[in-house]
């Protein structure tokens, strides 16, 4: 793939006329690629997260469906002006509202979408292909319910019983899977992509190598994560004695799934896994995802440690700004903030 793209795309000429095309037929997977290639270049040998490629190729595919179909487009990519991109918008913003209709989009995803298209009119303009970019001074919609409200963690009388909660069949895994997330703060991408070697139990550490970004971070292991972890990586040993798992296969969380066994867990069959959970222990549809479990072990960091630097450190946020939402998702923080102010009274 990546000498495919090196090929189409590494010749300015070629990459202009390439690009030309693809934008006058709105071809989004050529457009996709040029993305790609553009990112890939501009970070400089950094991989670029397979979950911003995804969050891109899929915005970019919305804004293609809004332009119009390839042979009578309602709008033109290489003439897009500003006033073209707030109607698509406008567009988003109303399938946002409508939310129980065909074709649902959360509010906060047209953000997202914007950044996809944004970063495509980048690619373009580098490429040659327009002239202006039409996104700039373009801003997103906000939306007007505070983060802390819209994304909540798991709360304390639930976190035992998710902790809790793995069936028998796969508990050891999804014990490990719920602890690297609720516990230690990883992301989704995060991890999949642990290796078996970055459970690092003579430390006490796991090694976290491809963070957001690209950075890396060691994060130490309390005794009850650890525990964990080397029962997992216990059973996971007598899988690959059994022949079920192949040495080939390093990754630390894998599939049991029909067809998967042993090959990486993607992340939307940890999406998935991690739902069951958290609808099992009694949360409500819309605390799901990866990211609630994340959300739970910053608060918990914050509780335990009242210091936005460590919740920041362990996280892997590049600024304490980032963790600053952890202070106010944590109920009891501010409870025993207001009756600290009583009793100073």
């Amino acid at each position: 793939m990546t000498l495919v793209l090196a090929s189409t795309w590494a010749s300015p000429d070629n990459r202009r006329r390439e690009a030309l095309r693809a934008a006058h037929t709105q071809n989004a997977e050529r457009l996709t690629d040029l993305l790609t290639f553009y990112l890939q270049r501009k970070t400089r040998g950094r991989q670029v997260s397979p979950q911003t490629l995804r969050n891109y190729s899929v915005a970019i595919r919305d804004f293609l469906d809004f332009t119009g179909p390839p042979d009578s487009p309602r709008y033109s990519l290489q003439n897009l002006t500003a006033e073209d991109l707030e109607a698509y918008l406008e567009h988003s913003k109303a399938r946002a509202r409508h939310s129980a209709t065909p074709g649902q989009l959360a509010l906060g995803s047209v953000g997202t979408y914007l950044y996809g298209v944004r970063a495509l009119y980048r690619a373009l303009t580098w490429a040659g292909a327009v002239t202006s970019n039409p996104t700039l001074g373009v801003s997103a919609p906000r939306d007007p319910t505070p983060a802390h409200t819209r994304k909540r963690a798991v709360p304390r009388t639930h976190y035992r019983a998710l902790l809790d909660a793995p069936d028998p069949t796969h508990a050891a895994r999804d014990a490990a899977i719920l602890t690297l997330g609720a516990t230690l703060g990883l992301r989704a991408q995060e991890t999949v992509r642990l290796g078996v070697g970055d459970v690092q139990l003579s430390l006490r550490e796991l090694h976290v190598r491809h963070g957001k970004g690209g950075k890396e971070r060691r994060i130490p292991l309390p005794a009850a994560a650890a525990a964990v972890l080397a029962r997992w990586l216990e059973v996971r040993r007598g899988l690959e004695i059994a022949g079920d798992l192949t040495a080939q296969h390093t990754s630390l969380i894998v599939s049991f799934h029909r067809g998967h066994l042993g090959k990486p867990l993607t992340t939307a069959g940890l999406r998935t896994i991690v739902n069951r959970y958290l609808r099992e222990v009694g949360l409500p549809p819309d605390m799901g995802g990866v990211h609630t479990l994340r959300r739970t072990a910053g608060t918990r960091l914050y509780r335990a440690t009242r210091d936005l630097h460590v919740v920041a450190d362990i996280l892997g946020h590049a600024s304490v700004t980032t963790s600053a939402i952890y202070a106010k998702l944590d109920v009891d923080v501010r409870l025993e903030a207001l009756e600290a102010a009583d009793q100073a009274d």
